[in-house]
């Protein structure tokens, strides 16, 4: 969005004011202004100060302007320094000064329109680049940059027709046909706008935002398993950010591929800070591989983190994590002191209830282990998990023909093949 503002585009400015400025009797442009012999003069000085220094051709227009140069021209190119400084505040009062002196300044318009973007205004900007439309100003710029700023205002629909019509003018330019796949996402068309990204990642594979967006777009259509495999491939590519190695070891971890998971999660904290949420989840997938040494690693960083946040219910689900690796590690008093405070401050976390059930077997109190698992089946969510660990007891204690409708009900609510055979030995048992 931001213009650049090199010699050659300070050159441009300068330029077309003097060109109005070569013939007094001409029609004046409503849309750029004029300048006087002496300003054009000036604003040459200005350019070529700005080649090698543009801080001291700020100064030179602050200090040095002829007291009866009033054009806006002068404005707009101060503005446009100011931008090259990445001083948008400044660079946008300097616009709006320039605007204020001539309303329809179409390069003016166009330029405050980039600097609201970036400041985050896309009302604002809407305002001013339906004005250029409306003008008969709008070419493929403005209607990219229309189609950015009702993108922003979650607008799709009709940043999708200003997208389209820019398309026309510009059919190879990236940027548009990026931000029209953009609107077509936001509409849930997923097909369309993947089919649209699709064709720009075959010119542009190396382009990390395109891939982000593909397999955002296929996990929005819950297309996990071919998301998955965009992921990969933009990590074999060098592509995928933090963010993305994360998504992906989220997604290793719901498909039980816990080591694949663990893999994803390393390398995206290798060099960021990664959400609470994200290291809770890394957590949760070091314990399945009973990996202690990499669990008290990410419990440590969960810790720090959640220092500077205040996140009761957060901080309630490392406990639970924290007991459940005290277990692992046969400590059990930590664990059982950890699991108090969990179930004190929710009584209804069936997580927690299912390890206070191991716990109890650890340590031989069989009929405390069964208790605490039927209070975790009446948590919903928690129906398959607590009936199958029942199922287990009653099985290590010889209890067949108790175990069979416990592992009837717990393929009532979450059907598998695993608990399928389980079921048919157990049933072949208690016969």
């Amino acid at each position: 969005m931001k213009p650049h503002l090199t010699k050659l585009f300070l050159l441009i400015a300068v330029l077309f004011t003097t060109l109005h400025a070569a013939d007094d009797q001409q029609t004046p442009d409503p849309f750029e202004p004029t300048v006087s012999r002496e300003e054009s003069k000036f604003l040459a000085r200005v350019l070529e100060t700005a080649e090698t220094d543009a801080l001291s051709a700020i100064e030179l227009i602050q200090t040095e302007r002829p007291e009866d140069a009033d054009s806006p021209a002068i404005d707009f190119t101060l503005g446009n320094l100011y931008f090259q400084q990445d001083n948008w505040e400044d660079a946008a009062v300097a616009y709006r000064v320039a605007i204020e002196k001539m309303p329809r300044f179409r390069a003016a318009l166009m330029n405050l329109g980039r600097i609201l973007l970036l400041q985050d205004k896309p009302e604002e900007t809407i305002v001013l680049y339906q004005q250029l439309v409306s003008d008969g100003q709008a070419d493929a710029d403005v209607l990219l940059l229309l189609g950015h700023a009702l993108l922003m205002e979650e607008a799709p629909v009709s940043a999708e027709t200003a997208y389209r019509q820019a398309i026309l003018l510009r059919p190879r330019d990236s940027e548009i046909r990026l931000g029209l796949a953009k609107t077509l996402l936001q509409q849930e068309r997923y097909r369309e706008g993947l089919a649209l990204i699709n064709e720009i990642l075959a010119n542009e594979p190396l382009n990390r935002e395109l891939w982000s967006l593909r397999a955002n777009a296929l996990l929005s259509d819950e297309n996990h398993e071919q998301a998955i495999q965009v992921i990969e491939q933009a990590r074999r590519l060098g592509q995928a950010d933090s963010e993305m190695l994360a998504t992906l070891g989220d997604l290793w971890i719901n498909d039980d591929r816990t080591e694949d998971a663990l893999s994803a999660y390393q390398e995206a904290f290798a060099d960021t800070d990664p959400s609470v949420d994200r290291l809770l989840r890394a957590i949760e997938g070091f314990l399945m591989l009973d990996d202690s040494e990499g669990a008290v690693t990410m419990i440590e960083r969960a810790t720090l983190a959640l220092k500077e946040q205040d996140d009761p219910e957060t901080e309630t689900r490392l406990l639970r994590l924290r007991a459940e690796l005290a277990l692992r590690q046969n400590q059990n008093e930590q664990a059982a002191t950890l699991l108090e405070t969990v179930l004190t401050r929710n009584p209804l976390d069936g997580r927690a209830l299912l390890t206070l059930s191991d716990l109890h077997l650890q340590n031989n109190n069989v009929e405390q282990a069964l208790l605490s698992a039927e209070r975790a089946a009446r948590i919903s969510g928690f129906e398959d998990k607590a009936l199958l660990r029942q199922a287990r007891i009653e099985v290590d204690r010889g209890n067949y023909r108790r175990a069979v409708p416990l592992l009837e009900s717990a393929q009532a609510f979450n059907p598998q093949d695993s608990v399928a055979r389980y079921l048919e030995q157990v049933r072949r048992l208690a016969e």
